[in-house]
């Protein structure tokens, strides 16, 4: 009886004591990711709080103040067009009602010179002289995007489970050389698994589904014996964008939100993914509190910012080293 009894003792003891050795040393059982590219300032819809989000005048205002990825959204129209916009609607960018999905292209209206911003309805973000716009606030081809910012590593978020919009942005990316420069993914997981299929070539971040499946693994010491199939970890942190969006909701579903938050962020599942080649990337971070967390708390790869500049001059103040090199 005492063999029984320190057998059932043993186990345990042996798998805590493996997962805490696999935890830090992952790739003595898994092959390293080995990721093109790691980046730390992220433009969220091409920094949606200093320009018009979603525009090739953002994503040029963005990469002239040290933007090292511009993170953007995509659609497809009625004629199978791939377009950049984050929303289904184009009433917010626009002023005009309809949906993307119902209009052809060259029938949609040019981006308003002035758009609310997305998490804070009473800020609006304006162009300050629309005359040297040249264009650039028309509703962007992915297209026109690959071809204007040729170097520039690019996270496509797929709005839609549609599978021309995941065949056609595949061949965009295919046609413009650009799969070593290319993240894409969504927050569905059945979209997610669709765009595995369509391209394996491309670095596909995590679903919402994935991420609690890491989130889970980690505190019960599975993950270090799990294999990802994600290239890159892209995550929420609790800040000025989360408190905003999350006002109107009830206590309950707030209390919800905050716990899911920080199951989520923590720094030795965060070093543990990049220790396997997997960068982490997080949003929606937009000040020098949060981003001094992000970086020195969390150990992150990366930030996404509505302020790209307010980021580049934070980078700038101190070293960073990446964790994931």
């Amino acid at each position: 009886m005492s063999l029984v009894y320190l057998s059932f003792l043993t186990v345990p003891v042996v798998y805590i004591i493996v997962s805490f050795i696999l935890l830090r040393k992952p790739v003595w059982i898994h092959k390293r990711h080995r990721p093109a590219f790691i980046v730390r300032n992220i433009a969220h819809r091409g920094g949606a709080a200093e320009s018009i989000e979603n525009s090739l005048l953002a994503f040029d205002k963005g990469l002239s103040n040290g933007v090292e990825m511009l993170e953007l959204d995509c659609h497809l129209t009625k004629d199978d067009q791939v377009v950049v916009h984050h929303d289904f609607a184009i009433n917010r960018t626009t002023g005009q009602n309809g949906f993307i999905r119902d209009m052809n292209y060259d029938d949609l209206p040019v981006i308003s010179s002035s758009v609310q911003l997305y998490y804070e309805p009473s800020t609006t973000i304006t162009c300050d002289d629309v005359t040297k716009t040249d264009g650039l606030l028309r509703i962007p081809l992915l297209k026109d995007v690959f071809e204007r910012y040729p170097t520039t590593p690019i996270n496509i978020d797929v709005k839609e489970n549609n599978d021309e919009l995941i065949r056609q942005i595949s061949k965009l990316v295919q046609d413009y050389n650009r799969e070593h420069l290319t993240y894409w993914g969504s927050f569905n997981h059945t979209t997610c698994k669709k765009l595995s299929a369509q391209n394996p070539r491309i670095v596909r971040f995590c679903s919402m589904k994935e991420a609690a499946g890491i989130v889970i693994s980690y505190w019960f010491g599975l993950l270090p014996f799990i294999p990802l199939q994600a290239g890159a970890f892209e995550v929420p942190i609790p800040g000025e964008v989360f408190r905003k969006t999350t006002a109107n909701l009830t206590f309950k579903f707030r209390v919800m939100y905050y716990i899911a938050e920080r199951a989520l962020n923590n720094r030795k599942m965060f070093k543990h993914l990049q220790r396997r080649g997997i960068p982490v990337y997080v949003w929606i971070l937009n000040n020098n509190e949060e981003f001094e967390y992000a970086f020195k708390k969390m150990s992150v790869t990366g930030v996404m910012t509505d302020y790209p500049t307010r980021l580049q001059t934070y980078l700038a103040s101190f070293k960073h080293d990446f964790f994931l090199n």
